[in-house]
């Protein structure tokens, strides 16, 4: 089994807290696209991975706008891939990327995610409350 470990990037950091120690537990595979260093080439190699992977994990948290990350994970229930989600709500006044998200953006933001979970309610996907939960629904 190889899962690709999709979603929120920088500043997150629950690849490496939560998901890959449980994952290496059990010993299943995995292809991580959070690097230091991101560029264009890299698109190329994690569509690959994305393909290849039988599980796309795709954690929508609440640290990061997530705009690309919400467009990947329904371009893949629309694939009918199998894929887990996370999908937490922005609350008010949250800081992402040094700006204040409040008003209409934040309701914008929110609105993505809600539109999200239907979607996936719709397509019988599962979303789970934290990534730990999704991780140990793959095992």
């Amino acid at each position: 089994m190889r899962v690709f470990l999709g979603g929120s990037c920088n500043p997150t950091t629950w690849r490496k807290d939560v998901a890959i120690p449980i994952l290496e537990s059990m010993a299943i595979s995995y292809y991580n696209p959070q690097v230091d260093d991101w560029s264009p080439e890299l698109v190329a190699i994690e569509a690959k991975a994305k393909e290849e992977a039988d599980t796309l994990l795709f954690v929508i948290d609440s640290q990061t706008r997530a705009i690309a990350s919400i467009l990947e994970a329904t371009e893949m229930i629309m694939s009918h891939r199998d894929i887990i989600l996370v999908i937490d709500q922005i609350a008010d006044c949250t800081e992402i990327g040094g700006q204040t998200v409040t008003g209409s953006e934040l309701k914008d933001l929110n609105r993505a995610r809600t539109y999200l979970r239907d979607l996936a309610s719709r397509h019988l996907v599962g979303v789970y409350p934290t990534v730990a939960a999704a991780v140990m629904s793959i095992c």
